[in-house]
């Protein structure tokens, strides 16, 4: 039972160290632009936070892949084979879970947690 435990923390530890560097990869003025529009306009409930993380991953990646496209240079596709391609998406998958939920949790509290919810007649 030992072992399980140092196993979990093992891996708690791991999934910590990753969202600290996707937390980092989003703390810069794209990501938080990102975050933003999607923390106070997209995500329309708690329930919505991990579609908005993936979605805020693909805008970043987009943003990634046509940024030297729009400074003159050429198109390249993002290395989709490699597995450290996949654990930085990962890793900033978790770092705007967190930044999109801070700001939804400010949108809730200036709304005095008070949502539109349209109703079925």
């Amino acid at each position: 039972m030992e072992e399980f435990f140092a196993q979990l923390g093992d891996l708690l530890q791991g999934l910590f160290a990753l969202a600290d560097s996707g937390f980092d990869g989003v703390n810069q003025v794209i990501g938080l632009i990102i975050a933003a529009v999607f923390g106070l306009f997209l995500v329309g409930s708690w329930r919505g936070l991990w579609s908005g993380a993936v979605g805020a991953v693909l805008v970043h990646t987009l943003v990634e892949v046509l940024r030297p496209v729009l400074d003159g240079g050429a198109f390249a596709l993002p290395p989709l084979t490699e597995l450290s391609f996949w654990m930085t998406r990962f890793a900033l998958f978790l770092g705007y879970a967190i930044v999109i939920a801070v700001f939804y949790f400010i949108k809730t509290l200036l709304s005095g947690g008070h949502h539109r919810r349209a109703h079925a007649h």
